[in-house]
Parts: structure tokens; sequence; C-alpha cells
């Protein structure tokens, strides 16, 4: 299911998604980042309010450049090629050129035809604020996400035996309050499919559903919780989902190309399986390469992978201008960090205060300074920056692996000066060795402490505001510490206490039980995947344009459970899949269905299509192809290459995030191309295939009760089995994969109740 695609060929399938495909934050995000700073810098001074009106263009609002000016529309929402603007930044032989000093680089152009054609999006405002101006923070200080997480009392709800544990009482509360009763418990048979997909992201197996049926223990459903919960198959599902979240590549850099990403996937899904306590997990990606190692030696190469994120990011690593280059990579690392670990959308306040956060352009810069004194690229290129390639052993590992070597280069030209008689011993000492021989010397991508030799930031140090983003126009310098809506105007600066980049002090704040948004963030986004919609439908942003929770006290409870319990991901786990509230039916009343169209009120699980991880994967497991290998070697779709030359056309179909970008929450598209796929693909083709080989021996009747709840995990229904038995008599046996084929395209199979 994987195809090469170029660079170009990705583009212009981006360039096809419909505007709807990102909500509007990200389209703003988008615009903040990416077009507003080339505006203010090349634009403004010719065409805004407070400096001309060249030609009657107006640039800075999104009325003016809708309007145009004297020769037309700047731009045609949705139709890059129909406005001015384009055409004059590509230096069109017919038009006027801008800007006059010299054309926008190719990378520039195309972010400005990506805006374009997702609807041109423009914040509400019409005039852009100034570089650094102070905001009062007195806005924020009252937002509900930047209180502390309080555990709040379990409501009451009297003699009801609905509940099986407290998340259900903060559901019940709400429910009858409006009126209303929560759906019925879902069937065991819908129950066992459902809890294998969610934990695992794979179906179960006909042996394991036999079993939960069959179970008489009252505990039945705990006991697969946690025994899923232990599977290794665990880890690599909830990766996944994490991964989107970090814009993961497996092969990083648009020209210069690592190929060690996998890696960091493959310290996430073991982190995950051993349960890795949130606050570590947190405080490894941000600074793992400060931690000691646990064993004593003088590397922890697991610290340095889990760095791995910081360098996985989405910028031209060919641009020549390093100012510009360098800060395109903290402007990354802080938005990865920020919208990733706390939910806010620091970034936006990169040439800027931000325009609905208390986030101040000084803050923005305070943390760059912490990430302009770490490395993630290779300084001293002419052009452009490779990535950082890490050395992971330890010295004393590195002089046993060469020692190692040495011996074997001795025996084997001992062996060749050998006699007979000593040949023999000589080849047996050698084949014993080679069974021993140590792994060589690992690298990976990630973070090293200090500046970059060939820009204004040598070493660790603090960084200047740049003037409406420009790192040409560096204006007061700033020092590095955490946003002042959290940590006061009184902080100690990090350069007064310690020489050291302050990773490790952002880090230790970001993980700390004292902060606001990280517990809340990370429960949000566990419900978030074993419902479809977070408490807070907006994951990336708790900020004051974000959603406000549906259930704030369960939100909290369930923080405040992250935090006492040690942090421990797998405990929430246990607590959301062990309620009432996840085990209800898909079907709820008439009424609540009818008034409660998004289901709010949470009064029924919600209908949800496999992703495109789990279709893929399920369709290996029932055709005896899915390998037993965990990490690199596995051939779960996690595991599939991915870069901005490595692209699943098949895994975009379904809905996969597209290269090296952040998405918290994936779409659910159902559209007439995905069928067409599955009913065409190889893949399917072949699994249909395997699956009827195997059982090719058995009677129709047999063959359809067997290979129907191997698929489905219920048996057939008698008119099921009518239908499906007068289609295998009618075609030759060899033709009989044709009818597994259509079972792997049904909605029953592509959905989860």
């Amino acid at each position: 299911m994987t195809r090469i695609l170029t660079v170009s060929t990705v583009c212009g399938l981006f360039l096809l998604l419909p505007a709807g495909v990102c909500d509007q934050a990200d389209r703003i995000r988008f615009f903040e980042q990416k077009i507003r700073p080339v505006l203010a810098e090349h634009c403004y001074h010719c065409h805004s309010v407070s400096n001309k009106r060249r030609g009657g263009l107006l640039l800075d609002s999104r009325a003016g450049i809708l309007e145009g000016g004297d020769s037309g529309p700047a731009v045609v929402p949705g139709r890059p090629d129909d406005g001015l603007l384009l055409k004059v930044l590509e230096y069109d032989p017919d038009q006027i050129r801008m800007p006059p000093k010299g054309r926008l680089s190719d990378r520039i152009i195309q972010d400005f035809r990506q805006w374009i054609a997702a609807g041109a999006e423009w914040p509400k405002s019409s005039v852009p604020p100034k570089g650094s101006e102070k905001r009062d923070l007195r806005d924020g200080e009252k937002h509900w996400a930047f209180q502390p997480v309080v555990r709040p009392r379990v409501p009451n709800n009297g003699d009801s035996a609905w509940p099986q544990n407290a998340v259900d009482q903060f559901v019940l509360q709400r429910l009858t309050a409006a009126g209303y009763s929560p759906a019925p418990k879902a069937s065991p048979q819908i129950l066992i499919r459902r809890l294998h997909y969610n934990v695992t992201g794979l179906p179960p197996t006909f042996p394991e559903v036999n079993r939960f049926l069959s179970s008489t223990d009252s505990k039945a459903i705990q006991d697969t919780i946690t025994q899923l919960l232990d599977s290794p198959r665990y880890g690599e599902h909830w990766a996944g989902h994490w991964l989107d979240g970090v814009r993961y590549v497996s092969d990083v850099g648009y020209y210069n190309f690592s190929d060690l990403g996998w890696r960091y996937r493959d310290w996430v899904i073991g982190a995950l399986n051993d349960d890795m306590p949130y606050s570590d997990f947190v405080i490894h990606q941000i600074a793992g390469d400060l931690l000691p190692d646990p064993n004593g030696q003088d590397v922890y190469a697991q610290g340095i992978v889990a760095t791995g994120v910081l360098a996985m990011g989405n910028y031209d690593d060919q641009e020549s201008n390093k100012e510009q280059l360098y800060a395109e990579v903290i402007d990354d690392q802080i938005d990865v960090v920020s919208r990733q670990f706390l939910g806010l959308t620091i970034s936006c306040a990169r040439c800027h205060d931000h325009k609905f956060d208390p986030i101040t352009t000084a803050d923005y810069y305070s943390l760059g300074g912490i990430f302009m004194s770490s490395r993630v690229l290779k300084a001293g290129n002419r052009i452009g920056a490779p990535r950082l390639e890490i050395a992971l052993n330890s010295k004393a590992d590195a002089q046993r692996y060469a020692a190692r070597q040495e011996e074997i280069k001795e025996l084997r030209t001992l062996i060749a000066a050998a006699g007979p008689d000593e040949r023999e011993d000589l080849s047996s000492q050698l084949a014993n060795l080679m069974t021993k021989v140590l792994s060589p010397p690992g690298k990976a991508i990630g973070v090293q402490e200090g500046g970059y030799s060939d820009s204004r930031h040598p070493q660790i140090g603090d960084m200047a505001i740049y003037v409406r983003g420009n790192p040409h126009q560096p204006g007061e310098q700033t020092p590095r510490q955490l946003p002042v809506i959290f940590a006061g105007t009184d902080q100690i600066p990090i350069g007064q206490q310690t020489r050291q980049s302050g990773r490790m002090e952002l880090a230790r704040w970001i993980a700390s039980p004292n902060n606001p948004l990280t517990a809340r963030v990370i429960v949000n986004r566990l419900w978030h995947y074993h419902f479809g919609q977070g408490l807070v439908r907006s994951p990336n942003n708790f900020g004051l344009q974000g959603q406000v929770a549906t259930h704030p006290e369960l939100l909290d409870f369930l923080a405040a459970e992250l935090i006492d319990s040690g942090w421990s991901l797998k405990h929430i786990h246990r607590l959301i899949l062990g309620s009432a509230t996840w085990q209800q039916s898909a079907t709820g009343s008439v009424g609540l269905q009818r008034n409660d169209p998004e289901n709010l009120l949470l009064g029924r699980h919600p209908i949800r299509r496999l992703s495109a991880e789990q279709l893929y994967d399920a369709i290996l497991l029932l055709s005896g192809q899915l390998k037993a290998t965990i990490g690199r070697g596995g051939n779960r779709l996690v595991y599939r290459r991915v870069g901005h030359e490595f692209h699943s056309a098949a895994a975009s179909l379904f809905d996969a995030p597209a290269v090296g970008t952040i998405v918290p929450a994936r779409n659910e598209s159902t559209t007439p191309t995905q069928s067409l796929y599955l009913l065409n693909d190889s893949t399917v083709d072949q699994a249909a295939k395997r699956v009827a080989q195997a059982h090719r021996n058995l009677s129709p009747r047999d063959f359809v009760s067997t290979v129907w709840q191997q698929i489905y995990g219920r048996p057939p229904e008698n008119a099921e089995i009518r239908v499906s038995v007068s289609y295998l008599n009618s075609v030759p046996a060899d033709r009989s994969w044709t009818w597994v084929q259509v079972l792997l395209c049904s909605n029953e199979f592509l959905y989860v109740k």
C-alpha cells in the first residue's frame, strides 16, 4: 500500500485538499506563521494603512487583499491563479514583479499558493499588531485552563446502578440534569471488538472472541483490558496517535536526508508499553540528552533518541540564509512543544503578541533563546544544513566493539595462513565469536547543547526579539525564561541559574504537577482517541479561542488521577475503558440523538471508521501476514517509511496525516474513492485469496460460517448464510476469494460500533 512520490507530487496532492480539511485554527496558524511575516517584511512598507497605498492596494487586511488595487483583486480565495498576487510574486512576465528587490523563494511562493487554495484565511482583526508591544495579561489570568488542577468531588447520583466507576458519576450527573438516560450496554460481541481495536488497533481473533463470550467471570472485561494494555501491540497502536501530533517522519529533511527517525518512533512504542510516567515521557523528549544514564554509562542512548522529536522539523533545510533557517528551526520546535504538551499555539506570537492568548512576543523569544542554544543541525555548510547524527554508544561500548572487530580480523588472518590441522579449530573459534559480535556504534538524530557557529547565536545565550518575525531585524534582547502568564514577572532568568540551554528547566516546568495544562491536555487526548472527540474538542488549543470542556469536572478528575497515579497513562486507560460510559451501545434514545446530535452529553458510544493503520493491519492479521516483530522489522503500517519522498497514497486516502504536519485530530471522511481503492487494491485481493485458500477444504456453508466469524467476530445469520452459499455455488472454487473480498470492503468490517 506504499508508493513513492516526489516532493512536487505530494505538494500537488496537498493543494487539492478542500479548505475544510484543516480546522480554522490551523489555517489561521498557517497564515500567522507563513504568510503574515512575509507580508510584513516585504509588502507593508508600500501597501498598508500605516505607511502607503501604492497602486491603490492594501495588503494588511483581508478586505484590502480581496478588493485589490488599481489592477484588480489581489487574491481570489480558493483559486490561486485567478488573483494578481501570486502572479506578481512568481514574476509573471506580463505583470509587475514584486517584491522589486528580488523574487521570493519557491518555498514561500508555494506557501502563498497553499494559503490561497485553502481559502485565504485571515484573523478577524484587520490591522496587524506591532512587533513587540506588551499586552494586558489580566485578560487571560482567569481563563479556566490556566487555573490549577483541583480534584473535584465525585457526584452522588443516588441509587443508580448504572455507574461502574467515578467517570460515570460525572457523566450521569449531566445526563440526568438534561432529562436523559444513558444508552444500554453494548453486546459482548461489540465490546470485545471495540476493546481490541481501541487498545491494540487490531481485531480480536476468533479464539479470543470465543474466550470472552464464554467467560462467566464478572471481571472478564477488566481482565481483557489488562491483558490488552500489557500487550506490546498496545504501544504500537498508541504510538501512532502520538506520532500524529509531533509531525513524525522516519526520513527527516527535504534535501539533506537522515533515515534515523525510526529510532524515535521505536522509543515511543517502548516507552508506552513500559508505561513510562508521562512526566518522564515529556522530560525525555525535551531534554533527554541532559539526563544521566540509569546504568551509569557515559552516554544515555534512550535520552538522546527521545530528543529526536525536536529534530524532525518541517522546514527548508536547503535554506542558504542561515539566520532565516535557524529562525524556522526554533519556530518549529516552539510550535510542536507548545501544541503537543501544553495545548497552546505559542508560535503565533513570533511576529506580534498573540492575538487571543496572554502570550507576548517576548515570551516567544524567551523560549526561542532556549532552543537557539540547542543544536539539531550541523553548522558550517555553505547551503542548508543536515541533521546532527549523534553517537549512541558509550566510549566503553565503542572500545569493546573495536576490540572485537580487531580480534575477528586477526582470526581471519590466521585462518588464511594456517595449515589444515589448525584451520578447523580457528574456524570454530571465529564462528563462535561471530555469534557474539556486538552491535556497531549506532547514531540517532537529536539535540546537543550549544548554539550554531555560523549564526549570530554561536553559543548558549539569550535571544533578541525579531521585529515582526524578521531574523534580519533583531530588536531588544529578552532573557530565557518561562511564559509570564504562568511563571510571573519576578522569575529568575535561566541564564542566571545555569550555563545550560534551559531545556531541562523548561521540561521540568512542563512536566510539573503544578502546571495547569500538561495533565489536562494528555488525558483529553486519551479521551479523544477512545471516543472520537475530546472533552475539550480543540485538543491542541486550550487557549481563549479553544473549546470549553463539555465536562470540566470530569477533565480535572482525570488530570488529578493521572498525577496521583504517578503519571500512569495505563491507569487512565483502565478508568475510561472500565466505565459504563465507554461500554454503552451506539444507539441512544431517539430524543437524545435528536437533541444532542454531537453527543456532547456522552449518552451513547460513537460509531467510528477504522483508521488507515487499523484497516491495513487488520487485513494483514486476518490473512496471516502480520509479523510478530515489534519495532524495526515489524510490518504494521506504523513502521512504514515516512518522509517527503516516502508517502503512502493509500494512507492519505483514509485520512492519515500529510507528511510533516501536526494533526491533533484526524478527519474521518467517507468517499467513493475509498471503496474503489479497496475493490482494486492488490493488498486486499491477496489477503482475500489467502483467507479463502486457508479454508478451501470446507463445505460452502462451513466456509461462510468460519470466514464470517473470522472477519466480523460474529456468526452469520441464516439469511446471510443463504445468500453467501448461493453466490459461492455460482462461481468456480478458485473464485471464492471474491466473496471474501466483499466482506473486507463492507461497512461492518470498516466500522466499529
